[in-house]
């Protein structure tokens, strides 16, 4: 989580690679997209904690923890709250700008070098499913670059 590549043509000095604690502490519009904003930055800071147990000599991480508690007065809060996550599913609602809310499990799968691959998947047949389904058919043909964010996209259940 901490080191991950969301861009396979981003930078290739570690810190300036895109992480989603950066986003979700540091980014408004990654703020916006969670309902329960507070319960995503919870399960970002309590994987954080596991991570800077089981690495606790990577300056990387120290380094990423040190600017998250300078920069972010939440993320500080949250930190001195000590609470650790130990896995499972976790449940959100979030609100896209171009297909509005959709309720999303994000799962984390661990692979053998330790890196984290993160899946956010919607129930079939519900309207999240259809929502990310014309989401990425959206990012597939190209609308959803084309078209920008939408504000008053429609709010799904």
């Amino acid at each position: 989580m901490y080191a991950g590549h969301l861009d396979p043509d981003g930078p290739d000095a570690p810190r300036q690679r895109p992480n989603m604690a950066r986003l979700v502490f540091l980014d408004a519009h990654t703020r916006d997209l969670y309902a329960d904003w507070a319960a995503k930055a919870q399960g970002v800071v309590a994987t954080l904690r596991m991570a800077s147990g089981r690495h606790p000599d990577d300056p990387l991480l120290a380094a990423l923890i040190g600017e998250l508690t300078v920069k972010s007065p939440e993320f500080a809060a949250m930190w001195a709250d000590h609470r650790v996550k130990t896995g499972g599913d976790a449940i959100y609602e979030m609100r896209h700008p171009l297909v509005g809310t959709m309720r999303v499990t994000q799962q984390t799968l661990r692979t053998a070098d330790d890196q984290a691959v993160v899946v956010a998947t919607t129930e079939p047949g519900s309207p999240s499913h259809s929502a990310m389904t014309l989401l990425v058919h959206s990012v597939v043909t190209g609308r959803a670059s084309a078209q920008g964010p939408r504000r008053d996209a429609p709010t799904r259940k």
